[in-house]
């Protein structure tokens, strides 16, 4: 995980902007200037962290900034060796994605399984950027006519010039300002528990894939405790952390139990009590003044810095479940009386609304302390094996995921009534008595800090 800034025919203080970004990378910075184009990039070393896989990353006639994990590198590698790609420098996967876009360009992108932005210039072509299929890393741009800005976070750009995200699954040729559509779909796995299972269970291995140490997140609900159990039959020796707001809330003495049932370390970690300062911090962190994604930022934030503190720079979450199986009540509330496209629609529109929130508060969230977050319900099987499933084969309230969870997870977190995190720990109760309009509050302190009101 990384960060980006760059330019296209415009003046940009590189030395800022990559200072504005920098707990993006702790391990290092850099750009370069390659004609009318500027790459520049700050490092988080989880794969392959020796200098020589620093960026911009030059393969071919592309030179690559990437923020991201190509969790099927091996896959890629083999790959480009029967096209007759090889003399690699490196083991991580930057030099893949370079390799991939020098001989494919941004259709060779369809072949990543895995979160990413990047930016690129090809001698031949361009200059590029792009963005995962789904948005689950943040890219942002300004334009000005034939002028181009980006970067990883709205804190590197101009404050109160609005910057519009990059939409997911595209690449844009910055040159003529182009659009090019590059995520293909692909025939989807029976909707089976036991296929789903399987699925989840190769995210959640491609997901350990890292030369850094790997910890997990555990609320005590289903999502976070099947990554656990799944976790737990692959890697040698899990730790898992909570945010502990209430220590007396249902969530805390439920992750407790898990923990204790997988025989699993579980850190807790105190969240203080909101301040006026800690809510304008954690809008400043996520960029985004939406009321539930502060609000479990600020539960998140001291999680993410202690997880840090203890030498961990990756961490698996159950982020994405209630969106893609039906979770929540406004979905289960919209199921009834409707059909199976419509059912399909509603949790496509919820997962594309994630690249605009929920997305962007974890990357961010946790890159404020140089974590990478990883989401085992976003590999590409279990989603497209979700979201292609009808209301008898994906009941409203996860009843797929109930499921494929039954005989690994515990029945009694398969029957807990859901919550959400905010509500769960309390803490959004807690923000309600610090503000005493919490969305207007929100609203006004994004515009103070951007100069106007970021769309995420």
């Amino acid at each position: 995980m990384c960060g980006l800034i760059g330019g296209y025919r415009a003046a940009l203080d590189q030395q800022a902007a990559l200072a504005a970004i920098a707990h993006r990378g702790p391990d290092g910075s850099g750009w370069q200037v390659i004609g009318a184009t500027t790459l520049g990039h700050t490092r988080l070393a989880i794969q392959d962290p020796r200098d020589v896989a620093a960026q911009p990353f030059p393969s071919g006639a592309v030179t690559l900034t990437y923020n991201g994990e190509a969790y099927n590198a091996p896959a890629l590698r083999e790959k480009l060796e029967s096209e007759g790609v090889g003399g690699w420098r490196t083991t991580g996967d930057t030099e893949l994605v370079a390799a991939l876009l020098d001989r494919h360009g941004h259709a060779g992108l369809d072949r990543i399984e895995g979160m990413f932005a990047a930016a690129w210039h090809d001698t031949r072509t361009g200059t590029w950027l792009a963005r995962d299929r789904h948005g689950k890393m943040p890219l942002y741009a300004v334009r000005a006519g034939q002028r181009w800005l980006w970067a990883s976070e709205l804190k590197a750009l101009p404050v109160g010039v609005p910057a519009v995200a990059v939409a997911p699954g595209t690449a844009v040729h910055v040159d003529t300002g182009k659009v090019h559509r590059w995520a293909r779909t692909r025939p989807p796995l029976p909707p089976e528990p036991q296929a789903l299972r399987r699925a989840l269970r190769d995210g959640v291995a491609a997901r350990l894939l890292s030369d850094r140490p790997v910890c997990f997140l555990l609320s005590g609900g289903l999502d976070s405790t099947f990554v656990l159990a799944l976790a737990r039959e692959i890697h040698p020796n899990p730790v898992a952390y909570t945010a502990v707001y209430d220590p007396g809330s249902a969530d805390l003495a439920a992750a407790r139990r898990v923990a204790a049932h997988l025989d699993v370390p579980l850190v807790e970690i105190p969240v203080p009590h909101p301040t006026t300062a800690a809510i304008t911090a954690a809008v400043r962190t996520i960029e985004i003044p939406m009321k539930a994604q502060v609000e479990i930022t600020l539960a998140n934030l001291p999680l993410a810095r202690a997880i840090a503190c203890d030498g961990f720079r990756v961490v698996l979450s159950g982020e994405a479940a209630d969106e893609l199986f039906g979770g929540y009540g406004n979905l289960i509330r919209a199921a009834h009386g409707a059909d199976d496209a419509t059912w399909r629609s509603l949790r496509h529109a919820q997962v594309d609304k994630m690249g605009r929130g929920n997305f962007m508060r974890v990357n961010k969230v946790f890159m404020a302390a140089g974590v990478e977050a990883r989401l085992p319900f976003m590999h590409r099987e279990v989603v497209d094996l979700a979201l292609a499933a009808g209301l008898r084969d994906c009941p409203p309230g996860k009843g797929l995921l109930k499921r494929a969870a039954a005989g690994l997870v515990p029945d009694w977190v398969i029957k807990r009534p859901k919550d959400t995190f905010q509500g769960g720990t309390r803490i959004a109760d807690a923000a309600a008595r610090v503000v005493s309009n919490p969305v207007r509050f929100y609203n006004a302190e994004a515009r103070r800090l951007f100069g106007y009101l970021p769309k995420g």
